[in-house]
This record gives C-alpha cells, sequence and structure tokens, in this order.
C-alpha cells in the first residue's frame, strides 16, 4: 500500500530530490565566494588609507573579532603603507558609543595618531558602511585603497564596494577567534540576500 502510494506521487519525489539538489549546490557555490579569500595576503604597497569595516562592540569596548581587523589596519599605518585609516562603524541603539569611536579609541592606545583616523559613524549595515565612506572619500580625495575586514566577509565588502564606487585592494583578515563554520554559513545568506534583492 505505502509503495503504492509513493508510486502515485513519484513526481513529488523528483521535484523534492531535485530541489535539495539544487540545494546543495547553490551552497556549495556560496560557500566557494566566502572562502575565496582565505589564502589571500595583503598587497605590499602603498596606498592613501584603508577602510576598516565596523564588528560587534562588547560594552564600549572591541569585541575580539573587532581587534583583528583593527589590528590589521594598525599593521597597514606602522609600515606606512596607508596614511589613513577610515573607521566604519554606526550606534547601535543599546550602545553609548559608535562602532567607529570605539574603533578610534583603541588605535589611539596602539599608537595611531588621532588626526590619521577618520570616522564614519552613520552606518548600520555594511552596505551603508561602504555608501557613506564613498562621500568621505572624495571629500578628502582619497582614492589609493585598502579594504579591511575578515576573509569571508571580503568577496561581499568588495561588491558593496563597487556598487559604491569604490575601487578598493583587498587586505583580508584571517581570524583566530572566530567560528567559521558559523560565520561562512550565515555570510552565504546574506551573499543570497545581496543577489535577490542589492544588485
Amino acid at each position: 500500500m505505502f509503495i503504492a502510494k509513493l508510486a502515485e506521487h513519484k513526481w513529488l519525489i523528483y521535484v523534492v530530490i531535485g530541489l535539495i539538489v539544487v540545494g546543495i549546490f547553490t551552497l556549495l557555490f556560496f560557500w566557494s565566494q566566502v572562502s575565496r579569500f582565505d589564502e589571500v595576503e595583503t598587497n605590499e604597497e602603498k596606498r592613501d588609507a584603508a577602510i576598516i569595516l565596523g564588528a560587534a562592540v562588547w560594552k564600549d569596548q572591541p569585541s575580539p573579532a573587532l581587534k583583528e581587523r583593527l589590528d590589521k589596519g594598525a599593521e597597514l599605518y606602522k609600515k606606512g603603507w596607508v596614511q589613513y585609516l577610515i573607521l566604519s562603524g554606526g550606534k547601535g541603539t543599546l550602545k553609548l558609543k559608535s562602532e567607529a569611536m570605539v574603533m578610534k579609541d583603541y588605535l589611539v592606545q596602539q599608537g595611531v595618531q588621532e588626526e590619521h583616523l577618520i570616522l564614519e559613524d552613520q552606518s548600520t549595515n555594511t552596505r551603508e558602511n561602504l555608501k557613506n565612506t564613498k562621500l568621505l572619500l572624495e571629500k578628502r580625495k582619497l582614492d589609493q585603497l585598502y579594504l579591511i575586514t575578515h576573509d569571508y566577509h571580503m568577496h561581499r565588502s568588495l561588491q558593496y564596494a563597487e556598487h559604491a564606487g569604490i575601487t578598493a585592494a583587498p587586505s583580508p583578515v584571517h581570524s583566530k577567534v572566530l567560528f567559521m563554520p558559523y560565520h561562512k554559513s550565515r555570510e552565504c545568506f546574506a551573499l543570497v540576500k545581496l543577489n535577490l534583492f542589492d544588485s
């Protein structure tokens, strides 16, 4: 009886199997995109500035992941590869300080001169990070740029940068504190959203 019923709805089984196969291949495609910069290192050349994209702030202090991005920016600055660091990140509803301000405080403690820090503190997501930063770049006539974020986040960030009219060389951060399967999985869904609604 059960087998007979399955035979009657064979087409439904094929549809389900087809959807599963498509889902698997879609996930593998986007996983390859978020993994593109896993082995990429920063080009060793001087540029005007580096854009550092914000991340989580804990009690008005940079989270371990945000510290990784900031440390990469401080490294480029101290090596003389960039003159300015552009800190992009707004303020959450329950935060006293914007991400950009927290980032500035940390970098000053690391020896970066305050006058070499440019703050963008109005954005609430990656798309706004780059869109708002574009205005600051035009105002200061900065166009030779690095983009600093975690490797899994770089592909989408560069797409948003392109949409905003920003050309930047990737300077990916390879995390030692993040659980990458989780963050890469989330980023895959973010890429699906970008391709469906933001492109």
